[in-house]
């Protein structure tokens, strides 16, 4: 197993010894000393992120996968986004003087290393493989326990249960069976290509609301394989197995109702439920579920929040 991968599993560790936490994905970036000369791609505030801060990102997210070159630039713009976003949080819980116990730091460093060296890794080498010292994991793990602790001052169980009543479809096991047209777009599709198939979707609903039959059109347009079945997806839930546009379109809809275009990185939809099956999962059940949901929103709330004091500027080029 080589070093990072070890130092990663041993990161993720933490995430299990300090439970409940902030999801992965709303963690902020591991921070790296800023290497001399190395090119700045973007400033939050007086914080800069480098180019070797960025490309070590995209490293770890692809995982030696190789993609396309416009798709490779549309993955830096989004990991650049989520590092802007980590710096923006840092800097609010600065703000508003949250900070994490050094006690617990302790902690969670003593962790990683019997971890690391449980793996046979020596505790070093595997910072240095990383690009981090052990002052910067610190302050990498007390960035999280900050946030942390704030989003816990915020969320009480009675904010989880409110929001479970709210979204109860979302946690509770809950599906839908929908159908679907498809009108597929490429990676390589131009704004011309996409202004076609805004149109020719529109034109498709027209026909279905004009007495068209969903399954009929899905097999007369759809380039989805479900078209043989009448555009039939079968039973699906809310979060996990279709993409998020998609799926927030279907659970908003009523049974038999066909909705508006939706678009998604697939192309452009239309959306027939057809069934709906309840879930039967309770609060206490939900509840770890529900927690991160709302961890995420505080994330994303303080981000936006603190960008509004902040000056962030991207590097062009």
């Amino acid at each position: 197993m080589c070093l990072s991968r070890v130092f990663a599993v041993a990161v993720i560790a933490l995430s299990v010894l300090s439970a409940p936490v902030v999801s992965q994905e709303v963690v902020p970036q591991l921070s790296r000393p800023l290497v001399v000369q190395d090119k700045v791609v973007a400033t939050v505030g007086a914080d800069k992120i480098t180019e070797t801060e960025l490309s070590d990102a995209v490293r770890s997210q692809l995982q030696g996968q190789q993609v396309p070159p416009e798709t490779m630039k549309e993955i830096r713009g989004m990991i650049l986004n989520s590092i802007i976003d980590g710096r923006l949080v840092k800097q609010f819980l600065v703000a508003k003087k949250i900070t994490a116990d050094a006690k617990d730091i302790d902690g969670a460093i003593a962790a990683i290393k019997k971890q690391v060296a449980e793996a046979g890794v020596d505790f070093a080498q595997a910072l240095k493989a990383e690009g981090l010292t052990e002052e910067s994991l610190r302050g990498q793990i007390g960035e999280q326990m900050a946030f942390k602790k704030y989003a816990e001052s915020q969320i009480n169980d009675q904010k989880l249960q409110e929001h479970f009543a709210a979204h109860k479809q979302e946690f509770d096991g809950t599906q839908v069976k929908a159908s679907h047209v498809l009108i597929k777009l490429e990676e390589t599709s131009t704004p011309q290509d996409r202004k076609a198939a805004s149109e020719k979707i529109a034109l498709i609903r027209q026909e279905i609301v004009g007495g068209l039959d969903f399954a009929a059109a899905a097999k007369k347009y759809s380039a989805c394989p479900s078209s043989a079945q009448g555009g039939d997806l079968g039973f699906f839930a809310r979060h996990g197995q279709m993409v998020e546009p998609f799926a927030a379109a279907a659970f908003a809809l009523p049974v038999g109702q066909v909705s508006q275009p939706v678009e998604t990185d697939f192309g452009y939809h239309l959306i027939k439920v057809t069934e709906t099956k309840p879930g039967e999962m309770t609060f206490d059940m939900a509840k770890d579920s529900v927690r991160r949901v709302l961890f995420m929103d505080l994330w994303q709330n303080a981000a936006r929040e603190q960008r509004k004091a902040t000056k962030v500027e991207i590097s062009k080029g």
